[in-house]
């Protein structure tokens, strides 16, 4: 083996190591405004229909719309420095969260968060794939991934702690601000260490598909071109990212889907989702890793989209289920079997895009694919719940909601990948014979 390859391995498994670790941390400061839900929804007064405005279009929508210009700067710019700036943005405007006294400047701290965040994507899955080919851009991928669950999952188990103790020690102490104030500040607050890391991060050599030339400093309108003109292959992968996303969200409402319908506190709840999105999360994220790999080296052009199918098919069935079960160990069970199903296909999905997306447009496509999986997923599914439970009323009316969204989704997008898989696949051999 060359030993600059050899090298350049090294500092890429290290760059994705520390991606993992961007990851994680976006979702800790993604999935802590479930844990104090009832708390801040209490101290300002907001209706279920605002709190999903929250989880959705505040973060979500601008998330998934300031991916676009993240992306352009992404495909030209060094992404050590677009990663460094937006870590200590988002972390910022989760501290703002934990002083802010109206709707309005909550709202507008989570747009901030949605806005710093929107650039990890786009950076990561364009650094990855500048450092890796075949199977082993699916396994870097996936250790990518590996810091969704991780950062959720550390939310849960450690900040639900973190929430009881703050609740039980800030009174004592004297301290005016109320205890979800004070965890939102305390979690903002170790971001910005790795803000500073990235800034000595090396920065790969850009990938150049060949045949592609056209694609060259290729701007917005001809990345969308690209994708217009091959919109029966993107389309399948964004249906079926999209209804992974939409399901996954759901988890914003378990809080309160387990207190209302089973009776558990803050921290039995997050006891349990949080070794759920370790176990469950991370168990299908290495499963996803190991299908994928033994695809790609069985000749399968369309491995990563293969696999999101199957983690698909199994999600369906047990996202709609679990909010039905008559008790909270029951729920768990069925969650369990749908934490795997996400962590299979939410890890598929990315590392889909890298194959299908030329070298020279990869971050700008990424950008393209989480604007149109946030807003038809993230922004969408939660205030859809939150309005379906609104309406019902009563004390199955969340788990009502959560159940109908699932199914409603789902089952025309399982439909839709399963027609869809060959047109992916053709466009996937077509850039793996170019050397993409």
């Amino acid at each position: 083996m060359d030993p600059r390859f050899r090298g350049d391995l090294k500092r890429g498994w290290t760059v994705a190591a520390l991606l993992m670790a961007t990851q994680l941390v976006s979702y800790v400061d993604r999935f802590l405004p479930s844990l104090v839900v009832d708390a801040f929804r209490a101290d300002l007064d907001l209706t279920k229909t605002q709190v999903g405005m929250l989880f959705g279009f505040a973060f979500a929508g601008f998330y998934a719309v300031m991916g676009l210009p993240f992306g352009w700067l992404a495909d030209r710019f060094p992404r050590r420095y677009i990663l460094s700036a937006c870590i200590a943005l988002w972390c910022s405007m989760t501290m703002l969260g934990g002083v802010a006294h109206s709707y309005a400047i909550f709202f507008l701290s989570r747009m901030g968060v949605g806005l710093g965040e929107a650039a990890v994507s786009p950076s990561a899955l364009g650094l990855i794939g500048d450092y890796f080919k075949g199977a082993r851009r699916a396994r870097a991928v996936g250790l990518f991934m590996c810091g969704t669950f991780g950062g959720a999952g550390i939310c849960y188990l450690l900040g639900s702690r973190l929430v009881r103790f703050i609740t039980e020690w800030a009174p004592s102490q004297g301290f005016e601000l109320a205890p979800w104030r004070i965890c939102f500040l305390l979690i903002g607050f170790p971001g910005l260490v790795l803000a500073l890391v990235w800034l000595f991060m090396p920065e790969p050599p850009r990938e150049r598909t060949q045949g592609y030339a056209s694609l060259d400093r290729a701007g917005l309108w001809r990345t969308l071109g690209f994708i217009a003109g091959n919109w029966r292959a993107f389309g399948t992968l964004f249906v079926g990212s999209g209804a992974t996303l939409t399901l996954g969200a759901l988890a914003y409402w378990n809080v309160t889907l387990f207190r209302e319908a089973y009776g558990w506190s803050v921290v039995e709840v997050g006891t349990a989702i949080g070794l759920l999105f370790f176990v469950g999360g991370g168990g299908g994220t290495a499963l996803s890793v190991w299908l994928s790999t033994r695809f790609v080296r069985a000749g399968r052009s369309d491995a990563s989209m293969r696999v999101l199918l199957i983690g698909l098919a199994i999600g369906v069935p047990s996202f709609a289920l679990y909010p039905q079960m008559n008790s909270g160990p029951e729920a768990v069970g069925m969650l369990f079997f749908a934490f795997v199903a996400q962590g299979i296909a939410a890890a598929a999905g990315p590392a889909a895009v890298t194959f299908i997306a030329p070298g020279q447009i990869r971050a700008q496509a990424t950008a393209v694919y989480f604007l149109v999986i946030n807003l038809t997923g993230q922004a969408v599914g939660p205030p859809l719940v939150g309005l379906l439970a609104d309406h019902f009323g009563g004390r199955q009316a969340l788990a009502t909601a959560m159940t109908i969204e699932a199914f409603a989704v789902g089952i025309p997008a399982l439909l839709l990948v399963a027609l869809g898989l060959r047109h992916y696949r053709r466009l996937a051999a077509s850039l793996a014979s170019a050397g993409s």
